[in-house]
């Protein structure tokens, strides 16, 4: 294959990704159907975790809270509500919880493309 079919493929891949990104710029973007382990594993990673919140895990972060959070309609209804952003503010390097979910998405997006064009 030629550079300029890597670099065609790769071009194509930043503007699906910018697509993608453009849907999540508006403050209401929410997952409403999505796995929560999807959410754990893929999303908050511990990486993700440990560079830009005071946790070295999801689960832990969860836990500091007084959320009980074992599916996704539990997860959802906490994180419509300001004690969630509280937490968010005070540990993490977000101002909300969507620039924190928006951040995820992008970076697990990123991850994915880089592995891609290896």
């Amino acid at each position: 294959m030629t550079v300029e079919a890597d670099e065609s493929k790769l071009l194509k891949r930043m503007k699906d990704l910018h697509k993608e990104i453009d849907v999540m710029n508006d403050d209401k973007f929410r997952f409403s159907e999505i796995n929560l382990d999807y959410i754990k594993n893929e999303l908050f990673t511990s990486d993700f975790m440990k560079t830009h919140t005071d946790f070295p895990s999801f689960e832990k972060m969860i836990g500091s809270t007084s959320f009980k959070i074992e599916n996704e309609i539990e997860f959802r209804d906490a994180t419509d509500t300001a004690e969630w952003n509280q937490c968010i503010m005070k540990h993490t390097e977000f101002k909300n919880w969507n620039e924190m979910l928006r951040t995820s998405v992008i970076e697990r997006a990123t991850r994915k493309l880089m592995v891609k064009t290896l």
